[in-house]
């Protein structure tokens, strides 16, 4: 039954998923512009630069910028991003097909349902909303499973000769290229030899020959080291400056917890459903009696990347940065349950559970399709109107923005980040409110105050209103728009309107705001001012001190 599902549903599948690229075609995610950006400065400069001047670690992927720049010989388009990762989707899809059928036993039917599952899962919409947004994570999904296969492989035969160990050093150097963060995958293939020459060796074997076999399961952890030393002596840093400016360096345990729980739920199946579908495994690798202390390292990567999250304070702000760790565990279940001796391979019970998984993935496709597809859509005209608005013109000009990726590429303005990512180490330390208040005292608009105090940091949904301007802009009065924008103009507001004010609230009373969530006037407290206090107010001011009419309540 398995084979005949494989037969026509896969062909089913490839269409869907190629559909699915069709219509989010063009749609590319705001990161993916940065990367691309970095990636002309490259090529021109020959540094890892934003603005083309000054050397910074804003890009979280030395490779993926690299492999832009490269390619960027050969096409000057915006969508070179979105054609890198759509690429490398496929190829990953192809590879899982190439998995199933060549390294996963024909009788083992239980693993080849579970593959079929996971390629499911990753010709999904939500699939398409991350694999093919412009970014490496298509692409750090193919160097996982690579690592995962020869870490298995190795596991098994215990025998590796010297070509293979050098290709596997280069594989994890260009692995933690990819992604610093697959250092900790490189870091759980070693335990994970290391422990099966140590501690379960084969049958005669002498100390000796157990050292260099613990060694010969090294490779890929000195590969990442020696990526790490790279990065340090180029970069200064080990990590780039978008993970320090979103982590705030303080445990939040709970705040980790509520933030992935949104993370994975929001991204469907391929959130949500990845990571039911590696408890999943989980529970099949437990009932069949395999789960042994090098399964356990290879299940650790989630919780020991949610644990390093929550101890750094890390803002998740995608399920990329949690998919990866899901898919390695995934493929390693499988290989395990397809290796079990041909005795063990009946399980109906774990065939039934993988099927009724199955039902209930196909069911919610349709659902999902209607949610994903107006993201993707929208995303795609977005990157349509930066293209056609002709931003090219705002060239050089200086201007404060919090998603800078597209309005800085289409512009290639002197953007300042409120978000602290690429505009260098020191910005990336900053807090919120300092970020904010450096882009204003630098970027300041003429036409507000210059003695006012800037106002508090507002982080909005998608894209703020970027303000640019010329240095030599002169200041523009705006007639009949009385602002309360500091100290100073408050004090004279009250003088012209001696209304009786209310203290303002304490800040425990206050309505608090999703960081993400758009400015509500509501939450702002606003006096209360009584008509008849209003009445005796009004005739005590000359009618040349008004300015504007104001609404009494």
């Amino acid at each position: 039954m398995i084979d005949r599902l494989y037969r026509f549903a896969t062909p089913a599948l490839m269409l869907f998923l190629i559909v699915w690229i069709v219509l989010s075609w063009a749609g590319v995610q705001d990161d993916a512009f940065i990367h691309l950006r970095y990636a002309d400065n490259l090529l021109r400069t020959h540094q890892i630069t934003y603005d083309g001047i000054h050397p910074d670690y804003g890009a979280s992927s030395l490779l993926y910028v690299s492999l832009l720049a490269a390619l960027r010989g050969f096409s000057a388009s915006p969508d070179l991003p979105r054609i890198v990762s759509t690429c490398a989707h496929l190829v990953l899809a192809a590879g899982l097909l190439i998995f199933c059928f060549k390294f996963i036993q024909r009788d083992s039917s239980l693993s080849r349902l579970l593959g079929f599952i996971l390629l499911v899962i990753l010709a999904g919409p939500s699939a398409v909303r991350w694999l093919d947004d412009g970014m490496e994570t298509g692409l750090a999904l193919c160097f996982v499973g690579f690592l995962c296969w020869i870490t298995f492989r190795q596991s098994i035969r215990r025998t590796i000769t010297s070509p293979q160990y050098l290709a596997f050093v280069v594989l994890g150097l260009v692995a933690v290229l990819l992604r610093t963060e697959l250092i900790l995958l490189c870091g759980l293939s070693f335990a994970i030899l290391s422990w099966k020459a140590f501690f379960d060796p084969e049958p005669g074997t002498e100390t000796n020959r157990r050292i260099s076999t613990i060694f010969s399961g090294s490779h890929l952890l000195i590969g990442g080291i020696l990526a790490m030393v790279f990065i340090r002596l180029k970069m200064h840093a080990f990590l780039p400056d978008t993970a320090l400016a979103k982590s705030t360096g303080a445990a939040n345990w709970l705040g980790a917890f509520h933030v992935t729980e949104k993370v994975l739920s929001s991204s469907l199946s391929f959130g949500a459903g990845m990571f039911l579908f590696w408890l999943l495994t989980l529970i099949l690798l437990f009932r069949a009696s395999r789960l042994s202390v090098t399964n356990l390292f290879a299940n650790l990567a989630f919780p020991i990347l949610f644990s390093l999250a929550a101890l750094r304070g890390q803002q998740v702000q995608g399920a990329r940065y949690f998919v990866w760790t899901l898919f390695f565990s995934i493929l390693w279940n499988i290989l395990e349950l397809s290796n079990l001796p041909s005795t063990q391979q009946s399980h109906p019970q774990g065939e039934t559970l993988a099927y009724c998984f199955l039902a209930l993935l196909l069911l919610a496709l349709p659902f999902e399709s209607k949610m994903v597809y107006p993201m993707l859509r929208d995303r795609a005209a977005l990157v349509k109107q930066f293209e056609t608005d002709h931003l090219e013109a705002l060239e050089g000009k200086r201007g404060v923005a919090f998603d800078v990726g597209q309005i800085g590429y289409f512009s290639r303005a002197d953007i300042c980040d409120l978000a602290g990512l690429v505009n260098g180490r020191d910005k990336a330390r900053q807090t919120e409110a300092e970020r904010f208040a450096g882009c204003a005292a630098s970027h300041r608009d003429r036409r507000d105050r210059r003695d006012a105090p800037p106002p508090p940091p507002r982080r909005l949904a998608g894209l703020l209103p970027v303000r640019l301007q010329n240095r030599e802009t002169k200041r523009r009065p705006l007639p009949h728009r009385p602002t309360i924008d500091g100290k100073r103009s408050l004090q004279e507001c009250r003088q012209l309107h001696p209304f009786k004010h209310h203290a303002p609230l304490p800040l425990k009373d206050r309505a608090v705001r999703h960081p993400h969530q758009s400015f509500n006037r509501q939450h702002l407290p606003v006096p209360r001012i009584l008509p008849q206090q209003a009445k005796n107010a009004a005739s005590q001011v000359p009618p040349s001190a008004v300015q504007a009419p104001m609404r009494t309540a």
